[in-house]
């Protein structure tokens, strides 16, 4: 164990020198849930990340650490993990979204979530906070299986991730006028039906 944390630490030296570095955790083993040790680099964008994959120099300590050799790498491109899952051309990774173009998105998808699920409990007569417990619960399952993957992303897809050759007025144009559209015609429904047609109990 303490070669393994000893090659962990001029890991995390030679990567902490590259641009982008935000930071590494490293996680033990734990008795009966998993037996692997698991090591988290963030990065400020995959370009940077990749800079370091990619590096002599990680391939140096990797060799150093040849014993250590048995692990999977896998990486995430942004924190919402599959919420913006995107299909590459079988050469390259389109790059992610940017933060304001993710914080839309899901602004788009979770106004109506929302909406609906409280909508959907609200006969239940819920106190506010077990309301907002299992709302929030519920919200997130919806978010990651229905919401983002059947309808953010089919309606997004080509502002969050646009093609290298589009111009990038154009994309965030177009990108803003669909998110602008969606908010406006969720708003007048559910002012409509709150509102004018049916008010919460």
């Amino acid at each position: 164990m303490d070669a393994f944390l000893d090659w962990q630490r001029h890991m995390v030296e030679a990567e902490s020198r590259f641009a982008g570095f935000r930071g590494t955790e490293l996680f033990r083993p734990i008795e009966g849930l998993q037996e692997e040790w698991t090591t988290l680099y963030r990065y400020d964008s995959a370009e940077h990340l990749d800079a370091w994959l990619t590096s002599p120099q990680r391939q140096e300590v990797l060799a150093a650490g040849e014993k250590f050799s048995d692990f999977k790498l896998r990486t995430i491109d942004n924190s919402f993990g599959s919420w913006f899952a995107f299909e590459g051309n079988g050469k390259e990774t389109p790059p992610p979204p940017s933060e304001t173009r993710t914080s839309l998105a899901i602004w788009v998808g979770l106004y109506p979530t929302v909406v609906l699920l409280t909508l959907a409990l609200s006969p239940l007569h819920l106190r506010l906070w077990i309301g907002l417990l299992v709302g929030n619960l519920l919200s997130s399952f919806l978010m990651s299986f229905l919401t983002m993957p059947y309808y953010v992303n089919p309606l997004l897809g080509r502002w969050l991730r646009p093609p290298p050759d589009e111009p990038a007025a154009r994309t965030n144009l177009r990108g803003l006028g669909i998110v602008a559209v969606a908010m406006v015609c969720w708003a007048a429904l559910f002012y409509l039906v709150t509102v004018r047609f049916w008010t919460l109990p």
